[in-house]
C-alpha cells in the first residue's frame, strides 16, 4: 500500500483555501444537523398541540353538555329547596320532597397535558403558548375540584326525602348544606365561563357533546321533586341505580 505524505502548503492563499474548505464542511454538516434537530422539534411540538387541543376541546364538551342539559335542573333544584326551607323557617305548610337527586359528574381530564409536559414537549411552545394552555388547563382543575365537592354536598339535601316536618336542628343543617351547594353551583359555572373565554382565544371549540351508551334517560337533578323514588329510577334508567 502506497502512503502519500501531506503536501506541505505552497503559500498562504493554498492554506487559506484549504482551511475554507474544511471550514465550510464543517459549518454544512452543523447546519444541516440543525435543520433536521429544527424539523424533529416541530413535528413534536405540533403533535402535542394537537393532543393538547383535542383534549381541551373534549373537557369543553363535557362542561357544554352539563350547562345545556344539567344545569337549568340544578339551579331549579335549590330554589325550590330554597323555598321548602324558608316556608319551614316561617313555620308555614310545606310540600313533602319525594326526590333530590344528585349532580352528575362530568369527566374533565389533563392525562394528555400532563404527559406532554413530562416529555418536555410543552417546553418547545412559546412562552406566551405556554402560559395560555396552562391557564386553561388551571380552570378545568377548578372545575373538576367543584364538582367533587358538589358530590359531597348533595346527599345532604337528600335528608329532606320524605319528611313531613322539619325540626329546627334539621332547618339549620340543610340550609347551610343549601348555601354550601349554591357556592359550589355558583363556582362550577364560572369555571366553565371561564374556561369557554379562553378556549375561545386559543381558537378551540367544544368537541361534538360526547353521548355515549351510558348516558342516563334523564339527568337525576332534572327528575320532578314530587317524583317518588320507584318513578324516578324509571326515568333515570342507570343500569347501577341510585344511591
Amino acid at each position: 500500500m502506497d502512503i502519500h505524505k501531506p503536501k506541505p502548503w505552497h503559500g498562504v492563499r493554498e492554506f487559506l483555501k484549504e482551511y475554507l474548505t474544511i471550514v465550510v464542511g464543517v459549518l454544512t454538516a452543523l447546519a444541516a444537523e440543525a435543520v433536521v434537530e429544527n424539523l424533529h422539534e416541530h413535528r413534536l411540538s405540533a403533535e402535542a398541540r394537537e393532543a393538547v387541543r383535542g383534549e381541551i376541546a373534549t373537557d369543553l364538551g363535557w362542561m357544554q353538555q352539563r350547562r345545556n342539559e344539567q344545569q337549568p335542573c340544578i339551579d331549579r333544584r335549590l330554589d325550590e329547596l330554597s323555598a321548602i326551607l324558608d316556608a319551614a323557617r316561617e313555620g308555614q305548610p310545606q310540600p313533602v320532597v319525594r326526590w333530590v337527586g344528585r349532580v352528575m359528574n362530568q369527566p374533565v381530564v389533563s392525562r394528555r397535558w400532563a404527559a406532554a409536559s413530562q416529555a418536555g414537549r410543552t417546553a418547545l411552545f412559546n412562552s406566551e403558548e405556554q402560559a395560555s394552555y396552562a391557564s386553561i388547563y388551571f380552570v378545568l382543575d377548578g372545575f373538576a375540584t367543584r364538582q367533587e365537592e358538589e358530590q359531597q354536598t348533595w346527599p345532604a339535601l337528600r335528608a329532606l326525602e320524605g319528611a313531613k316536618t322539619l325540626s329546627p336542628q334539621m332547618i339549620w343543617g340543610l340550609s347551610e348544606a343549601l348555601q354550601k351547594a349554591r357556592m359550589e353551583n355558583y363556582l362550577v359555572k364560572r369555571s366553565t365561563d371561564r374556561a369557554f373565554a379562553s378556549a375561545k382565544v386559543l381558537g378551540i371549540a367544544p368537541a361534538a357533546s360526547p353521548h355515549n351508551a351510558a348516558d342516563l334517560a334523564v339527568p337525576p337533578a332534572c327528575v320532578p321533586i314530587d317524583t317518588d323514588r320507584a318513578a324516578a329510577l324509571a326515568l333515570i334508567r342507570n343500569p347501577s341505580g341510585e344511591p
